[in-house]
């Protein structure tokens, strides 16, 4: 590939990138590269060398099984923040339906670190001008790794997998190890919510001071095989949150909520809970761990209906629900 500002080696889930953009002919797809430092959105994008500026860009380019690979910008060390990625434009970035089984991999060269969120270098940053979240999946099987979010003038999250009750538009949908950071969406929104979609997969992301984490919301339709796991909620202040998971709408089946770690105040913002599940679901909370401090007994989980397997320092949850036992 020649000398590009890419980590060298840039790989998909193992598998390699290959010279001429592609990485195997047939079902793999082909790759484009994002260099919002040094691209141009003149370029064809299939090559490190010729990357495109813009992350917009290369979405409208790829088609199914394709995947796009962002560079992290080029950082200011007397910065605390990494330098962020903006739209073009007013309006924020989004895939289109047709294009399932699309995966967007920020390629850092430290990124790949699980579930550390000091070392994502490429993050996203909405537009100043539109309240639209800061991405919309609109394809089936999407693929988001190492990428961080922050919500610019967004009132409506920062990720949304969108979907409706005769499209399941982002189902199979896998998010890993990103970092959600200061969303403070009201209503039903929530850092990342996922719309009426089955088959989720939420793994090894961070949510830091997010007034709603994961929301799963089944407006017209049941939500089912959602797994949210090996996930980090935290806050500085416990009026900074009101539930850093919550299943709503529609009843919920096969939920999985597991290693999930609770490190962070009670929240006391809104419905006041670490879960909230609000209407009947199925499924299971296994080895999650929440705060010491917390007060057996107070209503900080409503589970309705999931099991509650090897949970440590949790509360009992309201009447009807099982008692979440506490570490010994």
């Amino acid at each position: 590939m020649g000398l590009t500002h890419f980590p060298h080696g840039v790989s998909s889930m193992g598998v390699p990138v290959m010279p001429g953009g592609g990485r195997f002919a047939g079902w793999w797809g082909k790759s484009y590269f994002v260099d919002y430092d040094h691209g141009n959105n003149g370029n064809t994008g299939l090559e490190p060398t010729t990357a495109v500026r813009d992350p917009q860009v290369a979405i409208n380019l790829a088609t199914t099984n394709d995947v796009i690979y962002i560079r992290n910008r080029d950082q200011d060390i007397t910065s605390t923040d990494p330098e962020y990625i903006i739209p073009a434009s007013t309006t924020n970035w989004s895939t289109a339906e047709a294009q399932t089984h699309l995966s967007i991999i920020g390629a850092s060269n430290v990124s790949h670190i699980p579930t550390q969120e000091e070392h994502l270098g490429v993050a996203l940053k909405g537009s100043s001008t539109t309240s639209s979240p800061v991405f919309t999946v609109n394809s089936a099987f999407f693929l988001l790794e190492n990428v961080a979010f922050h919500r610019g003038s967004s009132t409506s999250g920062h990720l949304l997998l969108n979907g409706n009750s005769t499209s399941l538009r982002a189902l199979g949908s896998v998010i890993n190890n990103c970092l959600f950071r200061l969303d403070s969406s009201t209503g039903s929104y929530g850092a990342l919510r996922n719309l009426d979609n089955w088959f989720v997969t939420v793994y090894g992301c961070t949510f830091h001071d997010c007034k709603f984490g994961v929301y799963m919301v089944g407006s017209n339709t049941t939500i089912r095989r959602v797994t949210v796991d090996s996930c980090l909620f935290r806050n500085q202040t416990a009026a900074s949150v009101d539930t850093n998971i919550t299943m709503s709408g529609s009843s919920s089946q096969d939920i999985v909520i597991k290693d999930c770690i609770f490190a962070c105040n009670t929240p006391t913002a809104g419905e006041a809970k670490f879960i909230n599940v609000t209407s009947a679901a199925t499924g299971v909370v296994s080895g999650c761990q929440f705060p010491i401090d917390t007060t057996e007994g107070t209503v900080s989980m409503e589970i309705n209906g999931l099991d509650a397997i090897a949970c440590w320092q949790a509360v009992t949850t309201t009447t009807g629900d099982p008692t979440w036992g506490l570490a010994s």
